[in-house]
């Protein structure tokens, strides 16, 4: 890119801003720092007044600043240029925001929203530094592209639609059931409200309070219900389209992109992932292929901007989830990979790598600041289900006498296997695959063209895209069963794969682009069909029609309780015929979908129950027929049943 020239004559306007920017930065240093404390009712002035007349004092000496021959010579020098001053500012901004962060933190504060701003305001300042001024965008220009470029947005935003249909179909209702991590998610998103997780920048289970914040805010707009609480994850799933569609246009071409769009769009593993919000990894979906795209596309085109923002979009997942750690090491090992093996492509290349890495560092202060004071919230993920950390490695290094090579190839192999053969249960409950058989068929074959391909930039990321999250989930997560909802991480690279390995398929065949369009386009809308007829089936009739979702009945039970507790319409007590198995407290989501309204478990025979009028009275599957028997002794009250398909999951009676 075109980059800013320094000022030419001896004008000191420059050096004023500077000064300037010094005198306002001081200014909200001393608000955050007076703000940060409970305030003295005793008269005396705010705490950190004299450094707000110190900011007053430079801003003011700042307008009376006159071009003195040796002023004038330092004005030309590089680090009071345009590019220097917005990258100057976005550091002290950042740093701004991690250091009131941290006495926020100290005095809870839990309103973050002017720390937010100037965090933000970090992040566009930087961006801005890179920014070309010689091609701005102006809504001539923007006409101009969109009208040049109509079929292909059209055909993105119509694959982003349907993508959004087969989300937001009946969200709230499918699946029927929340799982217990779903219940705890929406429970803490409430918690941001007050307390630590107020901190946008604070994690709860590496998952980001920022994201937590949002989907608090979605509550607050649908309301505290299944729908409100899905609402982000069916959002990101929609993202992803797009996101998706960039890398690979950017890897193969408009072709190779919109058919990996489609095929996300109706993969049955996206759907279902962006339907529930036990997880994250559904975020992964469009936030790295974008992260990544920026990236590439700023390295061979040599724009910083590109990577700029790249590097600020990384620095904002972390403030989603944990795997934005791994797209950090992919990167990271990419450039280094690069310059030892693509040397004479990366040299050039050089500083717009750097400038991905300076838009991390300086946006990822506050969150780096918060990971350095709270380490074992940082690394709870690792320190619970980690392979080292949690023992599980040299567990099985006891029990089956294998070496620790043996076992971790053999996981990154069960990972790679969980895209093809093994069934995706955990969190979901589908007995296919991530990927069907057909499109496993075409990202086998992808797999090899990128590899043969690896000479080029371009396919060596995505490679590194595919096996960084593979090998990252292999080596450092327990237990094998999640990796089924684990490799969502790797499944757009995945797709990637597969609309490269189905166009060489077709070429071989001799239905090639270039020189059967017809017959190319008639077999890849077939193949197409068939794995959208695939995937809305095996979603929304083989999993959704069924009772599958949650670990077992207990855990879907506990749904029927919260929205059966909800119910009620009076202020009594609510008793719960409980037993080892069926208990209120056993599972998160009977507390968010009844809203945590108290109930009493009941563990006793009913001989010695005697609850007064209107009082309600809930038994599991197991006590049914105890309190069938006792609504016959005690007949006029309101009897509902419950069903789970087939299964009497609950009745409830309302006493008379």
């Amino acid at each position: 890119m075109t980059e800013h020239q320094p000022e030419e004559g001896g004008g000191v306007g420059n050096i004023r801003r500077l000064v300037a920017f010094f005198g306002i930065f001081l200014l909200l240093a001393s608000q955050f720092l007076t703000f940060s404390k409970p305030a003295d009712e005793s008269g005396a002035l705010p705490p950190y007044t004299w450094l707000a007349l110190i900011g007053v004092v430079i801003l003011m000496l700042s307008q009376v600043i006159r071009p003195t021959p040796l002023l004038q010579r330092l004005s030309v020098h590089f680090y009071f240029q345009e590019r220097a001053f917005w990258i100057f500012t976005a550091v002290l901004l950042s740093g701004l925001a991690a250091a009131a962060m941290a006495f926020f933190m100290v005095y809870t504060r839990v309103n973050y929203i002017p720390i937010v701003t100037i965090w933000l305001l970090s992040a566009a300042c930087y961006l801005y530094a890179f920014l070309n001024s010689n091609t701005a965008m102006n809504s001539k220009t923007s006409l101009a592209w969109l009208k040049a470029n109509r079929a292909e947005v059209l055909s993105v935003v119509a694959v982003m639609l349907l993508a959004a249909a087969v989300r937001f179909y009946r969200l709230g209702e499918i699946p029927r059931v929340l799982d217990g991590d779903e219940g705890n998610v929406g429970l803490f998103a409430q918690m941001t409200s007050h307390g630590m997780l107020s901190n946008p920048f604070a994690l709860w289970e590496n998952f980001g309070a920022l994201y937590l914040q949002l989907i608090n805010l979605a509550m607050k707009l649908f309301g505290v219900n299944p729908f409100g609480l899905r609402l982000l994850p069916a959002l990101g799933g929609v993202l992803a389209v797009p996101a998706v569609y960039l890398l690979a246009r950017w890897i193969g071409g408009r072709r190779i992109a919109l058919i990996t769009a489609v095929i996300l769009a109706f993969s049955h593993s996206h759907i279902h992932f962006s339907r529930i919000a036990s997880v994250a990894y559904i975020q992964d979906a469009w936030l790295a292929p974008l992260e990544l795209y920026l990236f590439i596309s700023g390295l061979q085109k040599r724009e910083s901007w590109r990577t700029a923002l790249g590097g600020i979009i990384l620095a904002g997942h972390f403030s989603v989830y944990l795997t934005s750690q791994v797209i950090l090491g992919l990167v990271i090992i990419y450039m280094l990979i690069a310059y030892l093996f693509y040397r004479p492509w990366f040299k050039p290349r050089i500083t717009q790598a750097m400038v991905f890495l300076g838009g991390f560092l300086i946006v990822i202060l506050p969150s780096a600041m918060y990971a350095i004071r709270h380490p074992e919230e940082f690394l709870h993920r690792l320190n619970l289900s980690g392979t080292f950390q949690s023992g599980y490695l040299a567990g099985i290094m006891d029990t089956t006498g294998q070496s620790a090579a043996q076992i971790l190839l053999g996981r990154v192999t069960h990972a790679f296997l969980s895209l093809i053969y093994y069934p995706a249960l955990d969190f979901y409950g589908s007995q296919a695959p991530m990927m069907s058989m057909i499109s496993s068929t075409m990202f086998l074959a992808g797999l090899g063209i990128s590899l043969w391909r690896l000479r080029d930039p371009a396919y060596l990321l995505l490679n590194g895209y595919f096996w960084g999250a593979t090998v990252s989930i292999g080596v450092f997560a327990t237990p094998p069963s999640a990796d089924s909802y684990r490799m969502l991480m790797a499944l757009p690279a995945a797709v990637i794969m597969a609309s490269l390995g189905l166009d060489q398929i077709l070429d071989l065949m001799g239905l090639g682009w270039k020189n059967m369009r017809t017959a190319y386009a008639f077999s890849v809308t077939a193949v197409l069909a068939s794995l959208l007829a695939f995937n809305l089936w095996t979603y929304y009739a083989e999993f959704a029609g069924q009772c599958r979702f949650a670990e077992n009945l207990v855990g879907r039970f506990a749904s029927y309780l919260g929205r059966e507790v909800a119910s009620v319409d009076n202020e009594q007590r609510v008793y719960l015929l409980s037993d080892a198995e069926y208990f209120h407290g056993s599972h998160p989501s009977a507390f968010f979908l009844s809203r945590s309204r108290p109930v009493i478990n009941f563990p006793e025979p009913l001989d010695a129950f005697n609850p007064v009028s209107g009082e309600t009275v809930i038994a599991p599957p197991s006590r049914i027929p105890d309190l069938e028997n006792w609504a016959d002794a005690h007949p006029g009250g309101q009897l509902h049943y419950a069903y789970d398909c087939d299964t009497t999951i609950l009745l409830s009676y309302r006493v008379p």
